[in-house]
């Protein structure tokens, strides 16, 4: 069988496995068939679990903490249709969910390893499933708790275009609660709102993080008010409220230490206001200049015939940050397609074939 009819049969058989994020049996069911899949390979490979997440660990070496590459993808995807876990393809792409994100490029890795099993390169695979929930209970631990190391660090996500994602913005993501004083609408100076007061500091909030019109990439920090709950009726005044609301930040700000002395600050001055943060975690970046990066640029242009570089400033996160967090340059590059997340998501095969080739050929060289 031909390497594009390899990836195109490992993909839709990743993609039939019904993955959603928690779904033990289906996750055990996928990393089992990894496992199988690998067996002949002499490969050594290990499963370890935190919390109910399952993660596979495949490495041609003996150490942990010395690999020349460590490459990551996640076996777990968001919930979908019972369809999109029957995939389906046609002469240039792969649909179903999963598709991008991110099974078609992990099916590119787990191909590498069992082709690149004999290699001299010191490669380890590492395969989480709750990348889809934060990542916390898999490549954190991993890396963080179990210590494992290389060089260099690459997670297959993918994109609608090809890029190096070196760079991503910070989370804090906050539940605010307000308590105020209910009372007959119709007496409003009565009561004290708590859903104005949530307002009132959310208005603060969002304008210490001011838009910058003239920035067409978008990078600076966002405040998003993703929720809010208060209030009995419309002829009632609220006493209680709270709102959950998502901070990505940026330059000038580095940590989640930055933005919760802001956040402490701001909600001191509000009365009857207090917040818990309800998930944060720091910016990333990998220096440009880094010569293994520099090297997988090269790489990827020549193969894919395009003059600009890849490097890629990433609005949302991905695990490439907790390897970044040690110390490892680390990106996230992966193959073509669409719809993540959505309704027909795809996957380019011929990038499939791409991906293979310019990774295939830059870890040979390690």
């Amino acid at each position: 069988m031909d390497l594009s009819k390899r990836l195109i049969a490992l993909t839709e058989k990743l993609v039939s496995f019904k993955t959603v994020t928690g779904t033990g049996d289906e996750t055990d069911k996928a990393l089992s068939y990894v496992e199988s899949y690998l067996s002949k390979s002499g490969l050594q490979m290990k499963r370890v679990s935190y919390s109910g997440y399952d993660s596979l660990i495949v490495m041609n070496h003996a150490s942990p903490a010395d690999a020349d590459c460590v490459m990551h993808g996640h076996i777990d995807v968001v919930p979908a249709d019972d369809n999109d876990f029957h995939p389906r393809h046609d002469k240039s792409r792969i649909y179903g969910r999963g598709a991008l994100d991110m099974k078609g490029g992990l099916a590119v890795l787990i191909q590498i390893m069992k082709d690149l099993s004999k290699s001299s390169a010191k490669l380890t695979l590492l395969i989480s499933s709750d990348e889809e929930k934060g990542g916390n209970n898999g490549t954190e631990k991993l890396i963080k708790e179990l210590g494992y190391r290389g060089k260099f660090f690459i997670t297959a996500e993918g994109e609608k275009q090809y890029v190096f994602k070196t760079e991503q913005k910070g989370v804090v993501m906050i539940k605010v609660s307000a308590q105020g004083k209910g009372d007959h609408s119709a007496y409003t100076w009565a009561g004290d709102n708590a859903v104005l007061k949530l307002f009132h500091v959310y208005n603060k909030i969002e304008q210490h993080f001011p838009v910058d019109k003239n920035d067409k990439d978008h990078w600076y920090s966002t405040v998003n008010l993703g929720k809010i709950t208060g209030g009995l009726a419309v002829n009632s005044i609220p006493e209680t409220a709270e709102a959950e609301m998502d901070i990505r930040f940026c330059t000038p700000y580095r940590t989640t230490k930055d933005i919760l002395n802001i956040l402490d600050t701001l909600m001191a001055e509000s009365v009857g206001v207090s917040y818990k943060v309800m998930y944060m975690t720091d910016t990333m970046k990998t220096d440009h200049t880094n010569p293994l990066l520099n090297e997988l640029n090269s790489l990827a242009k020549d193969k894919l015939k395009i003059k600009r570089d890849l490097y890629f400033k990433n609005h949302g996160t991905n695990d490439a940050r907790f390897a970044a967090h040690v110390g490892i340059p680390s990106v996230a590059f992966g193959p073509v397609g669409d719809n993540y997340h959505a309704q027909g998501e795809y996957v380019s095969i011929q990038s499939l074939r791409e991906y293979y080739e310019i990774l295939t050929t830059f870890l040979s060289k390690q």
